[in-house]
């Protein structure tokens, strides 16, 4: 292989690599990075969410509320890969693994009363606290998206 095409066939590769990018969370920039939903700018990690639907970048969300409004949308929602960013503080949770408050008494970016946790105890004080209600996973919380929630 000469030069031209060693450097032709790393140039593709690159291409490539950077194109068909593995599933994970997208980087929040507090202040700079703006909600894929209502376009405010997310300063709070807390109440942050996102997702990656095949083939596309994936969109990151100020409030797990637009998240939700954002991916009733789409063509297929059970394809996306979901992320929540833990409410305790402790980075992003994969959709599966998240559990979920909703309480009137949560004071989220744009009002959608949500937060998520990696840990089940850590949700149930928090429900308590706020007197919310504990959602057990995303299917519940496209469940109770769907139903309007309370």
């Amino acid at each position: 292989m000469n030069n031209n095409a060693a450097i032709g066939a790393v140039m593709l590769a690159a291409t490539l690599a950077c194109g068909v990018r593995a599933d994970a969370p997208p980087r929040i920039d507090i202040d700079r990075t703006a909600c894929g939903h209502c376009g405010m700018l997310i300063s709070e990690t807390a109440y942050a969410a996102a997702y990656q639907t095949p083939g596309a970048q994936a969109r990151v969300f100020d409030d797990i509320g637009c998240l939700l409004e954002a991916i009733g949308r789409e063509e297929d929602p059970a394809l996306a890969h979901l992320w929540f960013h833990d409410a305790a503080g402790t980075g992003w949770i994969e959709g599966e693994a998240a559990v979920f408050v909703r309480s009137p008494r949560l004071r989220t970016p744009m009002g959608g009363g949500l937060v998520a946790y990696r840990d089940g105890q850590a949700a149930e004080r928090s429900a308590a606290d706020r007197q919310g209600r504990v959602i057990r996973g995303v299917r519940e919380l496209m469940a109770d998206a769907k139903g309007g929630g309370s």
